[in-house]
């Protein structure tokens, strides 16, 4: 099929589908409209807002969401990929239901803090050492702080696009255009020792390593870029282990979201490179608040508050309130029992599921003449709508250049509509061990109708 210039025909479908999902969220329409009034923009993370407004959510089982107005959606967010096992397992709910007859904070050491320490550097290859914490947001904080203590250096490269979280040192580079401040309050100093390179761009990489070797604390990379779903390449991952050795840097894996998602031992046993040191989160707290680094017991012994050192010599790493919290200990712990029990059969089969429905979703635009890529690798995805067919979405420089976002928008949107498909619009999709070989088939149902709409509408 010839390529059609599908910008126009887009628009013209946003007023009608728009309106469709107004009709079957009403409920939602006016909860939103009071939580405006309470919370800025009406939500408690800003990406969970979407136009014309969000739906509300009042349950959630296996791979479903049940919302205030009766609907129930397959889930394909999954709670931000957090969700491998589904809403609510059987494995975590029993191991919750049994430990808040138990106590559910302790604000001081327990046993389940250290068999979830046990379970995790078992099976994280690079983890000799590990330190929870609540956050995604805090284990980048402190992998930072760690790895400029260490090499007594000031420099972060980040690759351009990456997401680390919400702390001032690595919010730079982050949304386009990647060369502009990314939010009032964060001043210049905080940020004036972060430089972005590009992902799968190793010359480039190679380039800015060697620029500030002297000072280069560490290289900060996802081994799958969680904006876009845009894997790292190997040879790229491995590039960047030879040349922070070279130069005394630290290799830095953010695997919040990549940890235990692209195999059980996270994105570096996926692609055979270790990091020094990595973050994880997401499926490491099996559904409650968690964060966590590890790496390199000489790395991470910088911050054991035992050491007879003065202070300026260790790391600070307080790790919060709620950090080894027992809910969130004993339900990461069931979740990781339950993926190394099954691992022989999860991972292979959620990763095919997830194949089936990349491969499905291009093949139905490609017969339309709409070109789109759908990226990712294991169990993740996303569709990025091409302006023109062949472009490549590599690093976050050519999804800025080369994809259409409002598209990708109405297509995410128009299966909401259709059939009670929910990606969060715009982010990365993943398949948990809940979902089936018929849902994928309702997600390419749902695409070949917009697919057909969208032509309709030329």
């Amino acid at each position: 099929m010839p390529f059609v210039d599908v910008k126009e025909m887009g628009s013209k479908l946003l007023e009608s589908i728009t309106r469709e999902y107004e009709k079957k969220t009403q409920k939602s329409k006016a909860l939103y409209d009071e939580a405006k009034g309470l919370f800025p923009g009406g939500v408690q993370h800003n990406i969970r807002f979407f136009p014309p407004y969000p739906f509300y959510v009042n349950r959630a089982k296996a791979q479903h969401l049940y919302d205030i107005d009766g609907n129930r959606y397959v889930d394909f967010w999954m709670g931000h990929m957090a969700l491998i096992l589904g809403h609510s397992p059987r494995p975590v709910v029993e191991a919750l239901q049994k430990q808040v007859g138990n106590g559910t904070h302790f604000g001081v050491v327990n046993e389940q803090q250290v068999e979830l320490g046990r379970k995790a550097v078992e099976l994280i290859p690079c983890a000799e050492m590990i330190r929870f914490c609540c956050s995604g947001t805090e284990a980048t904080m402190y992998t930072t702080r760690l790895a400029r203590g260490f090499t007594r250096r000031r420099v972060v490269l980040k690759v351009e696009g990456g997401w680390h979280g919400g702390n001032p040192a690595l919010h730079r580079a982050v949304t386009s255009p990647y060369d502009r401040p990314e939010s009032l309050g964060i001043l210049d100093g905080e940020t004036m020792y972060t430089k972005s390179i590009q992902l799968n761009d190793l010359v480039g990489a190679r380039k800015a390593i060697h620029e500030c070797s002297s000072d280069l604390a560490m290289v900060l990379v996802e081994p799958l870029m969680g904006s876009g779903c845009i894997p790292s390449e190997v040879d790229f991952l491995k590039g960047l282990r030879e040349e922070t050795e070279k130069v005394g840097a630290l290799l830095v894996f953010d695997e919040v979201i990549t940890g235990f998602r692209l195999s059980l031992g996270g994105g570096q046993q996926f692609y055979g490179v270790k990091p020094d040191l990595c973050t994880l989160g997401k499926i490491l707290g099996g559904g409650l608040h968690m964060g966590a680094v590890c790496g390199r017991r000489d790395i991470m012994s910088l911050a054991d508050p035992t050491k007879k050192v003065p202070k300026n010599e260790k790391v600070w790493m307080g790790g919060g309130t709620y950090s080894g919290n027992p809910l969130a200990m004993v339900a990461g712990l069931a979740t990781l029992n339950t993926l190394s029990e099954g691992k022989d059969d999860i991972y292979p089969r959620i990763d095919g599921l997830t194949e089936k429905a990349r491969k499905g979703i291009d093949e139905i635009f490609d017969k339309e003449g709409i070109p789109t890529l759908t990226t990712g690798k294991s169990s993740l995805l996303v569709t990025h709508f091409l302006k023109k067919p062949g472009l490549a979405v590599r690093n976050a420089g050519e999804k800025a250049r080369n994809t259409d976002t409002e598209l990708q928008f109405l297509y995410y949107l128009s299966m909401m509509v259709s059939h009670n498909v929910f990606f969060l619009p715009e982010h990365t999709g993943a398949i948990s061990t809940a979902h089936t070989s018929a849902d994928i088939d309702t997600v390419l149902e749902a695409t070949e109708l917009f697919a057909n709409r969208l032509k309709a509408s030329l």
